[in-house]
């Protein structure tokens, strides 16, 4: 097939239940892609990956040639990539036959040296041009992958968002002396559209016919410059772009390159509600999105099925069975009932869809924060809203429930910090309201108002580093407790590692806060153990509230936002609402001086770098240990089979 000169670009919605050509007598020249993004550990959500391997088998009936490719962030954000450390998502792409696939921020998330191992083992390896060892710039994977379909060659070029710096865990690209041994080509933006087009033109020189950039940078809500239509808009030569990150839903948009011709730029959102499909063919480039999967005409009846528990989605019954198999194996853990709630827990927006928990007060950001302040004995809790990954649903709430919601295994930590550096923190979360943020902090123990009409005077490095405000706070009237905030008071407040440590989010705030209690109980455990121990296995109505309790305030200059939730009853009256078993409890025994018009500090004292839980002991590494023993158990089982 001859590389027509002018791409003709169409795009559509299928919905499904269309008819479908089984076994064509004569297989279509078309080349079709199908493409998936952003499924975060979503193995059986929607159309699942055993739907995907279905609808897989039915593009091969009717093509010669099907190609299937993965944008990112695909191996983390449920139990099945936690406590595999991936491993058991990057079989499943396996089995069910990828050809080509870029990593996305989250596959950094368990450590430069996983993903390498992850990438070792994905069949079709990943590809990606801008992450690079700092100074020789020499790509960590293969820049790009060209298939060869016979007659045409594509292409396919990887790239990643060096939001990654800021959006995984920078300490993974860091030297122990803290310096920089990793980069995404993030230091000027002209040096991330260089990179791509070197890539680009290598492909072509190498013969590419069509070049598709497998990117996970993200349309919408991304920092300026990094966006899938900025790389187009300052690149040539690219066909279509296969975009991620941004879980945005597009069968296709228009765009145009630096030399002002179109393209298409789609994306499928998230967790397979959609497979992505493009078709090249002698009218050009066509892109659709396939929300359901057809019923398969022609197959062997017992080689799909109708998945009871999923609507009666079409399924693969093979890849349906592997997936029940892996699950299998983690249920023991999972299953395990530890409460029930009479309504539902909430990041998304219920009403809306929207990931409200990285620009607003929700009532499951309350319950995790007030999880950290109640089980560590501290005056505030903090937990950035990115860290929130689903829903807790109304009925009975299994460990695999809370684990979805917490699929990082980030370590609990509690320190000491100035009102002036909760105060900084507070505005650097509140930095980019209305917009979303990863890093915008859901709290207990403390009371805040925004004031959007004030521009953010935050500044930041190059990785998206906290380094200061230059300007008027944007967030006021802070209490902690209840009373007024102290700027040169000293607060405890517990959180994790990720944020109190490793500059999680760009909060450089570790030289600020002495941290006084480290623990190996991960984030997950905590929020067990304040389910069983402290509300004894039932979520109280208090947390009944979508939007939360009225912890955060919104206003545009003196009049507040109606629109938002105004009660606060998060806050402790007295010291009853304090731990009352101290002795359990980290303790402070700071002796720093306070105005006089400051409250004494409640903190415990000091039980400074404990590596075991304080409440149970050994338990909480017993847990690590048998979170690890499950990966270790489930690897040597791969390998068996």
């Amino acid at each position: 097939m001859k590389k027509l000169l002018a791409a003709v670009t169409a795009a559509s919605l299928i919905t499904g239940g269309l008819a479908l050509p089984a076994f064509a007598e004569e297989k279509s020249d078309d080349i079709v892609i199908l493409y998936t993004n952003d499924v975060h550990c979503g193995i059986d959500d929607a159309i699942g990956y055993d739907g995907l391997m279905l609808y897989k088998r039915e593009m091969e009936a009717a093509h010669k040639h099907v190609i299937l490719a993965d944008a990112g962030d695909s191996i983390q954000g449920g139990s099945a990539g936690t406590l595999t450390k991936g491993a058991a998502i990057t079989e499943l792409m396996n089995y069910v036959g990828y050809d080509v696939a870029v990593p996305g921020n989250h596959e950094f998330d368990y450590s430069v040296e996983t993903l390498k191992k992850r990438g070792e083992e994905l069949d079709c390896g990943y590809v990606c041009c801008n992450f690079a060892s700092v100074g020789s710039l020499e790509p960590f994977f293969d820049p790009y992958k060209i298939l060869d379909l016979g007659e045409t060659q594509i292409a396919f070029v990887g790239v990643v968002t060096p939001e990654t710096f800021f959006k995984s865990t920078p300490v993974y690209f860091k030297n122990d002396d803290g310096e920089f041994i990793y980069t995404f080509c993030e230091q000027e933006k002209d040096m991330l559209y260089d990179v791509v087009q070197q890539s680009i033109d290598s492909a072509r020189n190498e013969g590419a016919d069509y070049v598709i950039l497998l990117a996970h940078l993200g349309e919408e809500d991304v920092t300026e410059g990094w966006s899938s239509i900025d790389v187009a808009a300052n690149t040539t030569g690219v066909d279509a772009i296969i975009d991620a990150h941004s879980h945005t839903v597009d069968p296709g948009m228009t765009v145009t390159n630096k030399n002002g011709e179109s393209l298409t730029i789609t994306s499928t959102g998230t967790k397979l509600n959609n497979i992505g499909k493009m078709t090249i063919s002698e009218e050009g480039i066509k892109t659709e999105l396939i929300s359901s999967v057809p019923e398969p005409e022609g197959f062997d009846e017992a080689s799909w099925t109708e998945a009871d528990d999923r609507e009666g989605r079409y399924v693969d019954t093979a890849a349906n069975l592997k997936i029940h198999e892996i699950e299998a194996e983690m249920d023991d853990i999972l299953s395990k009932k530890i409460a029930s709630s009479d309504f539902g827990l909430y990041m998304y927006d219920p009403e809306t869809g929207d990931r409200i928990a990285r620009n607003h007060e929700t009532n499951l950001g309350d319950f995790c924060a007030d999880a950290f302040r109640e089980i560590c004995g501290t005056d505030v809790g903090i937990l950035n809203g990115g860290s929130l990954r689903k829903d807790i649903k109304a009925g009975d709430i299994t460990f695999g429930d809370i684990l979805n919601v917490y699929p990082y295994s980030n370590k609990v930590c509690a320190g000491r910090m100035s009102g002036q550096t909760l105060l900084d923190m507070l505005e650097f979360g509140s930095s980019v309201y209305p917009e979303q943020l990863g890093g915008f902090l859901q709290v207990s123990g403390v009371e805040y108002t925004i004031d959007y009409s004030v521009p953010s005077s935050v500044e930041s490095n190059e990785f998206g580093e906290y380094t200061g405000v230059s300007g008027e706070y944007r967030v006021k009237n802070v209490k902690v407790g209840g009373k007024p905030l102290d700027p040169d008071k000293i607060y405890t407040v517990a959180s994790t590692n990720y944020l109190l440590q490793n500059v999680g989010d760009g909060y450089v705030f570790g030289d600020k806060c002495e941290v006084y209690y480290e623990s190996k109980e991960l984030d997950v455990e905590l929020l067990e153990r304040f389910i069983t121990d402290k509300l004894g296995g039932i979520i109280p109505e208090e947390y009944k509230e979508v939007y939360g309790q009225g912890r955060i305030h919104f206003v545009d200059g003196v009049e507040e936002d109606s629109s938002q939730p105004q009660e606060d009853s998060s806050l402790p009256e007295d010291e009853s609402s304090q731990p009352q078993d101290e002795s359990s409890q980290p303790q402070d025994e700071s002796s720093a001086a306070e105005s006089s018009q400051a409250e004494e500090s409640t903190a415990p004292a000091d039980s400074k770098s404990s590596d075991t839980n304080p409440k149970t002991g050994l338990e909480a590494t017993a847990a690590v240990l048998l979170v690890a023993a499950i990966a270790v158990s489930y690897a040597a089982c791969r390998r068996k089979k």
